[in-house]
């Protein structure tokens, strides 16, 4: 297995950034792309004042931390208190609270104060999918040590490390044979939720690429892991069906921007399952949000603190 590290580039444009990365579906950093706009100010201490007093859900795996089963349940606390617990996590089996996918314009007056890098702007506006697979941009913010393998649903992405150190590791959809994808059997309706695991590989990442076994995974040396570490200020471009997860060097913020994909970047083989599960989100799961359960091995709860 040869391990790759992304390319990173300084200030493109946004012709440059679209053409050469975007369209050619080419993972890339942007050193210190998010620097001097409003969000890099958003460290810990930075949120607990903006907005710590805003009452947010959190994601629990309990005292054993996230697994391959990926089983949680919704907590939901004030803001300020979910910094604390997820800001002090130094190992994936201590991470028992992440604030993961939590959107902007839930967390008090964020999304106004939100504001792209000049090489992203208009993006989500340009090469946009047919109306049965487009959704609305979404910005949202993520607090955790660990965050499992996964892939987007005919999205592409831009995640900001606002403070902090992270690595992620990619890896493209045409090594999806080699990862063990979870089957659509696997959660009979559940694989049209964007939150179900299927999206996940049967691998268990959570201690990285040299704790995997080889012997019970012997395909995976197929694969090619594109590895990059970010500082804080940096960008990485992720491109729609690409396989990653992410772990922290040091506790950090991620601010992550999510748009449309055309459905010729899609990433294939994953991509086939988007074609149906991007209608039937858009028109039928937002109308069943009253049972969330049924999506889930483990019932999702919600539960005050």
């Amino acid at each position: 297995m040869h391990l790759r590290e992304i390319e990173r580039i300084e200030a493109p444009t946004r012709a440059t950034f679209l053409h050469e990365y975007v369209r050619a579906g080419k993972p890339v950093v942007i050193a210190g792309g998010a620097k001097g706009l409003p969000q890099s100010a958003w460290d810990f201490d930075g949120l607990s004042d903006l907005v710590g007093d805003v009452t947010v859900p959190v994601y629990d795996w309990g005292a054993s931390g996230p697994t391959v089963d990926d089983e949680f349940v919704i907590t939901k606390m004030p803001f300020a208190e979910a910094i604390e617990l997820t800001r002090s996590v130094t190992s994936t089996e201590k991470q028992q609270y992440a604030v993961c996918q939590l959107p902007l314009e839930h967390i008090g007056h964020l999304a106004e104060l939100y504001r792209k890098p000049s090489w992203l702007e208009g993006l989500d506006q340009i090469d946009r999918p047919a109306l049965p697979f487009r959704e609305s941009s979404r910005h949202a913010l993520f607090i955790s040590f660990h965050r499992g393998i996964h892939w987007h649903n005919g999205r592409d992405a831009v995640a900001q490390l606002l403070t902090g150190r992270k690595r992620f590791v990619l890896f493209d959809p045409k090594d999806s044979p080699y990862l063990y994808p979870r089957r659509l059997a696997d959660g009979p309706k559940a694989w049209f939720d964007e939150t179900e695991a299927v999206f996940c590989s049967e691998i268990p990442f959570e201690q990285g690429l040299d704790a995997i076994d080889r012997k019970k995974y012997p395909l995976f040396d197929r694969t090619t892991p594109y590895t990059t570490e970010l500082q804080a200020g940096d960008c990485l471009f992720i491109p729609t069906h690409w396989w990653h997860f992410t772990t922290a060097v040091d506790p950090c913020v991620v601010a992550v921007e999510f748009w449309d994909a055309p459905l010729r970047r899609w990433g294939y083989p994953n991509g086939r399952r988007s074609l149906i599960m991007k209608p039937y989100r858009k028109y039928l799961f937002r109308h069943l949000a009253g049972r969330k359960a049924f999506t889930r091995r483990q019932e999702v709860m919600e539960r005050s603190r």
